[in-house]
């Protein structure tokens, strides 16, 4: 996941969900653990959303283009958008991670889920971002 800058109160999602098998209604919780890793050391807070209506629809998020291509949606916090986590970065390289609520979980009974990020404190310059050993522990029932 790159980043570029701070996001400024806003959420960033890209422009398209990825794809993937809906499970249907048997879902009833997720709750995803592990590790967010940068390139370089760090001193911000990423704060993690999920949405399952399409950024695109929502007449309060802006396009983020290059030239012609929509690449990410930024849009102001609001009810279509649900906090599922937060990593903390202390001046070092590496995060915790656990990701969990509703509207993560309502996203992947449906197949199409919209993961966004907030950040604060980024300094000037990219950075890459990477997910790792990421372990999904799920509640099913019927």
């Amino acid at each position: 996941m790159p980043v570029a800058s701070d996001t400024m109160g806003l959420i960033v999602y890209p422009a398209d969900p990825p794809p993937f098998p809906s499970p249907g209604s048997v879902l009833k919780n997720v709750v995803v653990r592990g590790t967010l890793e940068a390139n370089q050391k760090l001193v911000l807070t990423l704060d993690l959303y999920a949405r399952t209506t399409d950024p695109k629809n929502d007449g309060n998020c802006i396009a983020l283009r290059d030239f012609a291509t929509t690449y990410a949606y930024a849009c102001p916090p609001g009810p279509e958008d649900g906090p599922i986590g937060r990593a903390t970065f202390n001046g070092t390289t590496s995060a915790s991670l656990q990701l969990q609520g509703e509207k993560l979980t309502q996203g992947l009974q449906q197949g199409r889920i919209w993961l966004g990020v907030m950040v604060q404190g980024l300094p000037a310059g990219q950075v890459a971002l990477i997910f790792k050993n990421l372990v999904a522990t799920v509640t099913l029932g019927l």
